[in-house]
């Protein structure tokens, strides 16, 4: 009996699908076109130059500044030129790219004056020629090269060199007053005579007043201590209070009891201490002077 031959199964192959490499679509290469820029958009806006006048202004009584609704100032000025060193016509004219009048069109005419409105005047970019107009006429309290015949107008409101200006004055008001506050009590004293403070009174009071003068001129304040005058006017001070010499408007002497020995002459309109300190620094009688005054009171003291 004969056998059939066995057979088996064929093995079921995976099909691989999608897209042969000859079949896939060829891409289209990009190409970068220029794009147009507009050159007017994207910039960022420059903050308006801010004017604003020192003239016609007054105070009111919070001392706020006040104002007239409208100021005008001429639209055509001489001024010094810098850069040529010759004095020139300058002209605010709209449309003209230049304020020398040699260098605009000469059927241009000036139409009308410059107007502040309530104290201001704010100038963008957008107008260059008015800007330079107001940098460079005599009526511009900030212009380096102003012409100083007439009183100036107007300034430039310069916000960061004004915050950093208050800046500065408030950091020397508090030097200053740390001084007054932490100075020893007997310089505080000496230095308080000098400056005409009353002394006759507690040293918190002293202190109080010695700080409202560093606050009210810091720098001033400062200076004093430093000025070699300072010292010497305490020692005139202490001596005129001791009774070792007399001051008066036109005369420092040596006071012995009731006699009065001259020292020196005052002049007129100058006040006796200044000159007398001035005096005991100005020559070899001033300094024998000086060591008289400082001997005298060493002997008052001990």
């Amino acid at each position: 009996m004969a056998t059939k031959a066995k057979t088996f199964p064929k093995k079921k192959t995976a099909v691989k699908t999608g897209v042969l490499q000859a079949d896939k679509p060829t891409e289209t290469p990009v190409v970068n076109k220029p794009k147009f820029k507009n050159p007017f958009l994207g910039k960022k806006s420059e903050k308006p130059s801010i004017y604003q006048l020192v003239q016609g202004r007054r105070k009111d009584k919070k001392g706020r500044w006040k104002y007239p609704i409208v100021y005008m100032i001429k639209a055509e000025d001489i001024i010094y030129d810098p850069i040529k060193g010759i004095n020139r016509k300058i002209r605010y004219i709209p449309g003209e790219a230049s304020i020398f009048e040699d260098e605009q069109k000469k059927e241009s005419k000036v139409r009308a004056p410059i107007t502040f409105s309530e104290g201001h005047l704010p100038v963008t970019i957008q107008n260059p020629t008015l800007k330079a107009y107001l940098d460079n006429c005599n009526a511009n309290a900030n212009n380096p090269n102003r012409i100083t015949t007439s009183p100036p107008s107007f300034k430039v409101i310069d916000r960061a060199g004004d915050a950093k200006k208050i800046i500065q004055k408030e950091m020397r008001e508090l030097d200053a007053m740390q001084l007054a506050l932490k100075m020893p009590l007997g310089k505080l004293v000496g230095y308080a005579k000098v400056l005409g403070v009353n002394v006759e009174k507690s040293t918190e009071e002293i202190r109080y007043d010695m700080k409202m003068l560093a606050k009210k001129d810091p720098a001033g304040f400062i200076t004093g201590l430093d000025d070699p005058k300072t010292e010497i006017k305490e020692i005139i001070i202490n001596a005129k209070d001791y009774g070792i010499i007399d001051v008066q408007l036109n005369r420092v002497s040596w006071k012995k009891g009731n006699d009065r020995v001259l020292i020196s002459h005052v002049p007129v309109g100058k006040n006796a201490v200044d000159h007398f300190s001035d005096f005991c620094l100005s020559d070899e009688q001033g300094e024998i002077v000086l060591k008289e005054m400082k001997k005298q009171i060493t002997r008052f003291n001990a």
